[in-house]
């Protein structure tokens, strides 16, 4: 394939991530491999290529309404923000959060990848809002180990049966929360202030579009005191902003979902246990950086036309169905 086309198509399949544009000097230095497997939702991936600047925008954000998590491994070269705020170098653990901007450029560079929609990997961090941009160091006990058990899953995929694939699955996911939570703060709650902080977390998911839904009726629940609840929501900037920032996730995902397209912002933010809809919209753009308005506007657009896609648009099907 002519290298020109070569390049125009691999921005085409890759644009279901990321806008993505190859920086070498010409388009015979261009070059760029892929492996994918798809395993009960989460994607995995091999790539290989020449230098790139990578960017996902609010806007891009907006109109694909991906919720997950990308856990990347440099095998070779690295990942640097525009800014120089920070580099993933190789053997580190990269992980950003699909629902916030990314801007980054890379030199010549492989990485293996993990695409993990959010419901399954956010249950398993201490702090899951708090993730994006983390660059955890290669020399991490847990890290190598979780680097060269995923590794292991991808070398192992075409010849795993599909049992096989999904009973692996559950064990690396554990690791890779182990690694990212062991990252994040030190290691000094006990498994009952754990097992409690997934308790509750479940009480207020099964109650979040209750308007009623106090930090009262928490503590009523399961007979703690309000300074233990204090302490363990303190992670995720209190007990309050954990269940705004839940309530304004699902808010997110009403604006881009076609069965509430006939519903007005004003019910959805009703709906989402939001006292007035001028306090929602405040809320959101500060949370996600557009209106509810904008979100809804953007919806959608420029997803691929996967009716009719060919095998080699396969991969980007996958990308597009995960964390939806």
């Amino acid at each position: 394939m002519p290298a020109k086309i070569a390049r125009e198509l691999w921005r085409d399949l890759i644009s279901v991530l990321f806008d993505a544009q190859p920086t070498g000097a010409s388009n015979d230095d261009f070059f760029v491999g892929l492996d994918a497997w798809l395993v009960d939702g989460v994607g995995f991936a091999s790539m290989k290529a020449s230098p790139h600047r990578f960017n996902r925008s609010r806007n891009k954000i907006a109109r694909d309404g991906m919720d997950g998590y990308l856990l990347q491994f440099y095998t070779d070269g690295e990942s640097q923000d525009w800014n120089g705020r920070y580099s993933a170098r190789k053997g580190d653990l990269y992980v950003l959060d699909m629902a916030r901007p990314i801007s980054t450029a890379t030199n010549p560079h492989s990485h293996i990848d993990i695409v993990v929609p959010r419901r399954l990997l956010a249950p398993l961090l201490k702090q899951p809002d708090d993730s994006h941009e983390l660059v955890l160091d290669a020399n991490l006990p847990l890290v190598s180990l979780l680097r060269s058990t995923a590794s292991c899953y991808l070398q192992n995929l075409s010849r795993f049966s599909v049992g096989e694939a999904q009973a692996s699955l559950a064990p690396l996911l554990g690791l890779a929360a182990a690694a990212i939570n062991g990252s994040i703060t030190e290691d000094n709650s006990s498994a009952v202030d754990t097992a409690l902080l997934a308790r509750i977390r479940q009480y207020i998911d099964l109650r979040i579009f209750d308007p009623s839904l106090s930090l009262e009726g928490v503590l009523g629940a399961f007979g703690v005191s309000r300074r233990t609840l204090y302490r363990l929501f303190e992670p995720f900037g209190g007990f309050q902003s954990y269940v705004r920032k839940r309530r304004l996730d699902l808010a997110r995902r009403a604006l881009q979902t076609g069965p509430m397209q006939s519903l007005s912002i004003s019910e959805i933010a009703e709906m989402h246990g939001f006292s007035s809809p001028e306090l929602f919209a405040r809320s959101f753009r500060k949370q996600f950086g557009l209106t509810p308005r904008e979100m809804r506007f953007h919806a959608g657009d420029g997803l691929p036309d996967v009716e009719n896609a060919g095998q080699h648009e396969l991969w980007s099907r996958w990308v597009i169905d995960i964390g939806r």
